[in-house]
């Protein structure tokens, strides 16, 4: 195929291959309803697996495809639907009813008689699986079919049955699957089951009821996630009107997201290489094709110093020249003109902690992912696990040194007379918890909501730290709910007005100190890459009026993500690489076509005077362009800010199992496998957020710090990766983006690998 034509290419064949998957599967469930219909009218319901044995098998079968295409990406299904729907069809039709409906004594093996074991109503159970399976997927095939095609194909009627026909159809197909399972109790109970079955595992009653029992947790959790499917697609909330800090309306008139992200990152290039710019904005599936535009950005700027600084330059110079801020009287302007526009509308409170001040020990709080052991660590304890971490690979050498510093020097985590701006204050990867219970000063930033700002006062109040705040009206000593409800601010839609509040706050409340800003605010989708906007509003603002050799930025880095990494982290993950286990290499050799398990140390790069560079390519499609536009802009921030003067704490956090990451299934099944790839790691959120607060404080403290401008690196994007507490990301023997799936699917086989071995 021809370069260009490539991407195009392989895009028309998945509509071609997927096109025809789902026309078999019409087709044979079509058929396997008819046959059903037909034994049912003419009442030759003992007949039923007599009559679809053989098709049942070759179509359901086939649904194993499924959980293919989920792995490869050809459909955007998550994994942690599709293989449990599929595998609990597979036993019922495989284990159960072939067991059922031919157990036959030895003796009489060659007799046409059925099973002793099956009546007419365990028939009954069988149709009312099929009845349900056939049109669930007759309904499904001819949805997704169309909407392969062209979306724009599929009538609204198809539409609504898709996503309202399982209120009926999944109840009765779990009925029919649960009753079809119970039904070969009598044969498992059977003194001579394996004279029947030929063979019977241990305890097979007791892997029956296992087995049942999984429809508990799964049902609920398949039917509540159908409906919230219904009611987004057939119900879905007005969209409401554009407000604050938003993307610019394309040349279609619309605010598409994709378009915009083209034109920064071409921006970007472009400030380096105009004709990798041109391939960017040339890019037609932006929302799968993105990654390599991504790692461009990073590669052209690794040519010098000089190129880093003008692709950081050239992109946040794009996205303040195109953004729009949409005020409340609903005038727009462009977001670099609302920013010289700037006017403080907030009142200014202060609160402090009525505790005395404590010694100031930090302590770590480590529950490991993996085996559930806890231990609180500080001192020589902390110093311990992080050796044994260093050792292992989780994190790297320069990491463990800071973070013993930190240790060593309990005097850095008093925070007493320290100043931070904290922007999305109660943010899960926040440090406002560690911030509070060292006794910093604390200018929090967080929205306008009463439970936000009781968490937060009630907080300051039970430490030695100080809050101070925004507040809608003059502050005269509320108290409770009356003083909750005036706080907080919107930086969505308020961001230039609380610039000017934090740059007029900062003068009066540091008194010439320096004051760290910290940017923690999450959102999903290109909402995340609005509001961090915002925060590069706010924290450009600091610099500019309160001098850059005064403010220390502050923000985290996420290990999905693509860098330049140490010599010694590309070598280990080469090492790693030979020494992985023979089944790693099985799997490697199997799913590596497939993009899956792919070796994670890539070839070395040359900056323009001939130093070698070393890459990590960790950046995860799955998590969309709009999350790597808004980590890629605060990279650029830390860039140009710390080449102005600015101290610049931004280190990888690890991967991070909080809340809102492991109510997904598929993220939460993958991290529950990811420790199987050395050194691989997942910590909870506990234990991110203290040991990132301990590197931030290693960041402002230490005058040995790479965050620290007079530290000399090779190339500015080297920062990213220093001090760098990735998990294993960096070590690891595969990409971080290749063993995702792989991960779960092994997470899976030990949670069903008692269902599999029966199978």
């Amino acid at each position: 195929l021809h370069r260009r034509g490539a991407p195009e290419a392989k895009r028309m064949l998945r509509i071609a291959y997927l096109s025809l998957y789902n026309l078999y599967c019409l087709i044979g469930w079509a058929y396997i309803l008819f046959l059903t219909v037909s034994m049912v009218a003419e009442k030759r319901v003992t007949d039923f697996w007599k009559d679809l044995e053989e098709p049942l098998k070759y179509v359901q079968t086939a649904a194993v495809l499924e959980v293919v295409h989920a792995l490869l990406g050809l459909v955007r299904s998550p994994v942690s639907r599709t293989l449990p729907q599929v595998a609990s069809r597979l036993f019922i039709v495989w284990l159960f009813m072939d067991h059922l409906h031919l157990a036959k004594d030895p003796a009489t093996a060659s007799s046409r008689k059925p099973s002793m074991f099956v009546s007419e109503q365990q028939c009954w159970f069988g149709i009312m699986c099929t009845i349900a399976w056939s049109c669930v997927e007759i309904i499904r095939s001819s949805f997704y079919g169309l909407n392969t095609i062209d979306p724009k194909l599929v009538p609204f009627p198809l539409i609504w049955l898709r996503y309202s026909a399982f209120i009926v159809l999944y109840p009765l197909g779990v009925s029919g699957e649960m009753l079809t399972a119970y039904s070969t109790l009598p044969l498992l109970q059977a003194n001579d089951c394996s004279r029947y079955l030929g063979g019977c595992p241990p305890n097979p009653t007791l892997l029956l009821y296992v087995f049942l029992m999984m429809y508990i947790p799964g049902l609920p959790f398949l039917y509540m996630s159908m409906l919230g499917e219904r009611k987004k697609r057939l119900y879905p909330k007005p969209v409401p009107k554009p407000s604050g800090i938003v993307f610019p309306v394309t040349k279609k008139g619309d605010r598409s997201t994709t378009a915009t992200a083209k034109e920064v990152f071409a921006a970007a290039i472009g400030a380096v290489d105009q004709e990798a710019s041109k391939r960017a904005l040339k890019e037609k599936n932006w929302r799968f094709g993105y990654h390599k535009h991504i790692m461009k950005s990073m590669v052209v700027g690794a040519q010098s110093e000089e190129a880093a600084l003008k692709v950081a330059k050239a992109g946040l110079d794009h996205m303040y020249a195109s953004f729009d801020l949409i005020k409340a009287d609903g005038s727009s302007v462009k977001l670099s003109q609302a920013k010289k526009e700037r006017k403080n509308i907030f009142h200014t409170a202060t609160i402090k902690g009525a505790r005395p001040k404590k010694p100031t020990e930090i302590k770590v709080p480590y529950k490991c992912f993996h085996t559930g052991e806890y231990t609180e660590l500080k001192g020589q304890a902390l110093i311990d696990q992080v050796d044994r971490w260093v050792s292992w690979g989780t994190i790297e050498p320069d990491c463990g040194d800071a973070i013993k510093d930190v240790v060593r020097n309990p005097s850095w985590s008093d925070l007493s007379g320290q100043f931070f701006v904290v922007l999305g204050t109660t943010s899960a990867m926040g440090p406002f918890l560690l911030l509070k219970e060292l006794g910093a000063h604390i200018i929090a930033v967080d929205l306008d909501r009463s439970f936000i700002w009781k968490k937060i006062i009630e907080g300051v109040q039970d430490s030695s730290a100080t809050v101070t705040f925004p507040m809608k009206e003059k502050y005269t000593n509320q108290s409770g709910e009356d003083l909750y409800k005036l706080c907080g601010c919107n930086l969505m839609t308020q961001a230039p007005e609380i610039a000017a509040w934090v740059s007029d706050t900062i003068p009066v409340t540091c008194k010439g100190k320096p004051v760290t800003v910290g940017g923690y605010a999450y959102l999903d989708g290109e909402l995340h890459v609005r509001v961090n906007l915002a925060c590069d509003l706010i924290m450009s603002s600091v610099i500019e009026t309160y001098g850059a050799k005064n403010v220390r930025l502050a923000n985290l880095c996420t290990p999905t993500d693509c860098y330049l990494i140490p010599e010694r982290a590309n070598k280990a993950a080469r090492d790693n690489l030979k020494r992985a286990p023979l089944w790693q290499k099985a799997l490697q050799a199997m799913f590596g076509p497939m993009q899956k398990l792919v070796p994670n140390a890539l070839k070395p790069i040359k900056s323009n005077k001939g130093e070698e560079l070393h890459l990590m390519d960790a950046l995860v499609i799955a998590q969309g362009p709009n999350y790597a536009m808004a980590k890629r802009l605060q990279q650029w921030r830390a860039v140009l800010a710390r080449s102005e003067g600015c101290t610049v704490s931004i280190n990888i956090a690890p991967a991070t199992a909080t809340a809102s990451v492991v109510s997904n299934k598929g993220f939460a099944a993958a991290y529950g496998g990811m420790h199987v790839f050395k050194p691989m790691e997942i910590f909870y959120q506990e234990v991110s957020n203290a040991v990132m607060g301990m590197l931030m404080i290693y960041d402002i403290s230490s005058p040995n710090s790479p965050a620290r401008p007079t530290f000399k690196l090779t190339n500015p994007q080297q920062l990213f990766a220093q001090n760098a507490f990735h998990g294993g990301a960096m070590r690891c023997v595969y990409k971080f983006t290749s063993i995702g799936e792989v991960a779960a699917l092994i997470n899976y086989a030990k949670t069903y690998g008692v269902m599999l071995a029966i199978g």
